[in-house]
């Protein structure tokens, strides 16, 4: 597919594996791209050495991205890809705050939670969200592997029937780039989704070290899968969302498209890094006990990553 005609100025904020495919997939379309990093480090590296993306079939290709570390402040762009991690989100509120009213955010996060923090600096019209099943797997500051496809989908919180340019052109520029982008007009539903499958195959998955492909292989993690569901279906349903059996099913469909893929959980628990569990099996903790619903699993799977992780911060490193 070629690329679309339009004048977007594509800012991806954050050098993890998700900021790096994106940005890397975006900059191959022809899309103008500049990547904004933790360290100055990582931006050095990027500069002197490009990104390189390895995709599905093996092949590695070098791209030339501009870079820059977040203490640097924001690039100017009218389009910026929030792709941090949730614990990372709340440092970049100031320099949120200053950007240009007619500037877009979409925010990637996983978990629950960044909605209201962006709304305390961004208008409405200003922020969207975003999920996404794509797989990636980062093997160094200037190395990202595609290691599944899946779905993009945008769009505001709250329903809205009429389409931002802005966004309606990243969309058609994502799907340029050979990515499934579609344009919702609601994401919180989506968002919830997204949410039960993180809750299931993150913390497993970093618990016993294993790529997400590797959960379907025994009838026990199966079944702890299942129970795990079960739970967070109940307080879903609290919150006025309809999960059913299909949402099951698509997260065992997740399970097998990203089957090689290593969770972002397992990854920073492998660098001794803050987890998103809070944000993810926490938030359904708290919302349970909100609705005097039990959540033994997701409890313990909470206390368990905070353990395993809170062991090793600060053996390996800062982060890039």
């Amino acid at each position: 597919m070629q690329p679309v005609t339009s004048d977007l100025q594509v800012v991806v904020v954050g050098g993890g594996s998700v900021g790096l495919l994106y940005a890397a997939r975006l900059a191959l379309a022809g899309q103008s791209v500049a990547v904004v990093t933790r360290s100055s480090i990582q931006a050095n590296q990027l500069m002197e050495q490009g990104l390189w993306l390895q995709s599905l079939d093996g092949k590695k290709t070098k791209v030339t991205v501009p870079a820059q570390p977040i203490e640097a402040g924001l690039p100017t762009g009218n389009l910026y890809l929030l792709t941090v991690k949730q614990p990372d989100l709340p440092a970049l509120l100031p320099a949120l705050a200053g950007l240009n009213r007619s500037a877009r955010v979409i925010a990637l996060q996983n978990g629950m939670g960044h909605q209201e923090l962006l709304a305390e600096v961004l208008a409405d019209t200003q922020c969207f969200f975003a999920i996404h099943t794509e797989g990636a797997r980062r093997h160094s500051a200037t190395e990202v592997e595609h290691t599944g496809t899946g779905t993009l989908r945008v769009g505001p919180w709250q329903e809205s029937n009429s389409k931002d340019p802005v966004i309606a052109a990243f969309v058609d520029w994502a799907s340029a780039a050979g990515i499934a982008a579609i344009y919702e007009k609601a994401m919180e539903p989506h968002a919830w989704k997204k949410l039960l499958a993180n809750a299931l195959i993150n913390p497993l998955t970093a618990l016993f070290e294993i790529p997400n492909g590797a959960l379907l292989d025994n009838p026990y993690t199966q079944g702890l899968m299942r129970d795990l569901f079960e739970e967070a279906a109940q307080v879903a349903a609290f919150a006025g969302q309809k999960i059913g059996e299909a949402d099951w099913q698509e997260i065992v469909a997740i399970c097998r498209s990203t089957s090689r893929n290593l969770s972002s959980m397992l990854q920073d628990v492998k660098r001794h890094r803050p987890t998103e569990v809070q944000s993810i099996n926490g938030y359904l903790v708290k919302l349970g006990k909100q609705a005097g619903i039990p959540t033994p699993l997701h409890e313990t799977l909470l206390r368990v990553i905070l353990l395993k992780s809170g062991m090793g911060i600060g053996k390996e490193g800062r982060r890039q």
